[in-house]
């Protein structure tokens, strides 16, 4: 997947140079030279320095993004070691709830057998089980919920060594 690059930064009304745009974006300069060659960055390249509007290059980094992002299917899970929405292995995913409102979903990737984690809803949950065998997991207890103390510490009463003592 490609970097995503910050395009808040790029202000539509200015003209930047290459190094200027590199130097906004936190690229290398060779990077955006590229983007004008291969990807169809839009710049004036009859003089030296080359240069790039500002909303033409919004635009192209808009365009970048778009094509960058995936919509899952709500019983598909996103495999980071393939770069994909894979449906899980064997059908077969558990869900942990972790607040009020959602859980996580965990299920193994068919194609390399990596993990996926996906965040869904609660109220999602139904139609997930009606395409996949979904295992509701018990949550892990939170360590602010323990109410003893895990060790059996006493404090015994020690005499005052560090008293201050009057000379006089």
């Amino acid at each position: 997947m490609a970097k995503s690059f910050p395009s808040y930064k790029v202000k539509s009304h200015l003209v930047y140079t290459v190094w200027e745009v590199a130097d906004v974006l936190g690229c290398h300069r060779q990077t955006v030279i590229r983007w004008i060659g291969n990807n169809g960055l839009a710049a004036d390249t009859s003089s030296k320095p080359w240069l790039i509007e500002g909303h033409v290059l919004k635009d192209f980094l808009g365009q970048r993004q778009r094509k960058a992002r995936c919509k899952l299917a709500l019983h598909h899970c996103y495999c980071l070691s393939c770069r994909g929405p894979r449906e899980p292995d064997g059908k077969i995913a558990d869900y942990v709830q972790e607040t009020a409102s959602s859980g996580r979903v965990t299920a193994l990737c068919p194609t390399c057998g990596a993990v996926m984690n996906k965040i869904i809803r609660r109220s999602d949950l139904e139609a997930i089980q009606a395409k996949l065998e979904v295992t509701r997991q018990q949550a892990s207890p939170r360590l602010v919920s323990c109410t003893e103390p895990h060790s059996k510490v006493t404090l015994k009463e020690e005499p005052e060594t560090h008293a201050k003592t009057h000379l006089g």
